[in-house]
């Protein structure tokens, strides 16, 4: 008898396919957060959130965040659909000012740059 573990990753559809790129997604996510060391461990079920929770947060109209996503204003996990974001990541985004593109992407370079220092 063949199980689902067996079947071959070609016959896959697309809704599983969609499923399996969400879940490491959330597996990569996960790991980077241990990695970083910068964050506590958050478990992926209280940590993503959707674009809904993040109009609540933020204060901004869904259309509004569809816009910063696809600007690369708003820091997400996932741009696939369901849109899914870092709770942390936004409350930090938040903390820091709402800073533009230019600003997060310098704060990374510094971060890689203190990390690669530091060995």
């Amino acid at each position: 008898m063949i199980t689902e573990d067996d079947k071959p990753s070609f016959t896959l559809t697309i809704g599983e396919l969609k499923e399996l790129m969400r879940s490491i997604v959330v597996d990569l996510f996960i790991e980077l957060q241990y990695l970083d060391n910068s964050t506590d461990i958050v478990s992926s079920e209280s940590d993503m959130i959707y674009l809904q929770e993040v109009a609540e947060i933020t204060g901004y109209k869904e259309k509004t965040i569809y816009t910063k996503v696809s600007r690369g204003e708003i820091p997400i996990v996932s741009s696939g659909k369901p849109l899914t974001f870092s709770r942390f990541e936004i409350e930090e985004w938040i903390k820091k000012g709402r800073p533009s593109v230019a600003e997060m992407t310098a704060d990374k370079i510094r971060d890689r740059i203190k990390k690669s220092n530091s060995y």
